[in-house]
């Protein structure tokens, strides 16, 4: 996309590869759509399809081999979005100051801007303020997945875990699952406060997205589990039998 005139964005078709000329709030719809569309629907196994082992996502390989549905990681998109986002914010703002100074000097609204089209900022990734690394969107699944294919269940590990996820949640705040996890290792340590803070965040933050990161589990899975872990450690009671934790959940 190449930005043109006040007035519009040139893009290219994808098919022909011609220029398409785009008022500001149609790219934008675009974006938004394609950030919602991203987010909803990638995960390792796009990332194996277009080799896209360095995060960018590209769509530069071609591996059409790639057996469905890999290995259920979560997909390296949330850097290319988070890079969407800033460039959709970057366009609504420049289109309320566009409307504040036709306001201003009293001119009518102009048709070709579509400006029927109302523009929301989505509040991933603090309001698309925030980008994040393609580096450190790698670093963060790698450390999620080692920490949730530990297992866990030893109590010598526990600490261990805690740190990998401390340490994913620092490079990629911006996902709410692993604050569930981290949750659930401190729910096992009777770290009930502490756990409390993660599964609000989490939760938070998955209420943000309205889909999963780790789509192993759906999203509705992902909130329920956490509203109910938020009962348990609000209670500070959290049980120590397998049966236990199979009987959590929200009855509605």
């Amino acid at each position: 996309m190449v930005v043109g005139s006040d007035e519009a964005l040139d893009a290219e078709q994808v098919t022909t590869g011609e220029d398409v000329a785009l008022s500001r709030r149609i790219a934008a719809t675009f974006l938004l759509m394609t950030m919602a569309d991203f987010s909803d629907q990638l995960f390792d196994w796009q990332d194996r399809l277009f080799d896209n082992t360095n995060g960018r996502l590209e769509f530069s390989g071609n591996t059409w081999t790639s057996l469905w549905p890999g290995t259920g990681k979560p997909g390296l998109w949330t850097a290319s979005i988070s890079r969407m986002g800033a460039l959709y914010s970057l366009i609504v703002r420049e289109e309320e100051i566009h409307i504040a100074q036709r306001k201003h000097s009293n001119n009518g609204q102009e048709d070709d801007r579509d400006e029927d089209i109302e523009l929301v900022i989505p509040p991933v990734f603090n309001g698309c303020t925030q980008v994040l690394t393609a580096d450190d969107q790698k670093a963060a699944r790698d450390l999620y997945w080692d920490a949730v294919c530990s297992g866990g269940e030893d109590e010598t590990d526990w600490r261990k875990v805690e740190e990998i996820l401390r340490r994913c949640i620092g490079r990629n705040p911006f996902v709410g699952e692993p604050h569930l996890v981290l949750a659930q290792v401190l729910l096992n340590m009777e770290m009930y406060e502490e756990a409390e803070e993660q599964i609000e965040a989490g939760v938070k933050l998955l209420l943000e997205w309205g889909s999963s990161w780790d789509k192993r589990m759906p999203w509705e899975a992902w909130v329920s589990w956490g509203r109910a872990m938020l009962i348990k450690a609000k209670d500070k009671d959290w049980p120590h039998t397998s049966f236990g934790i199979l009987s959590i959940g929200l009855v509605k």
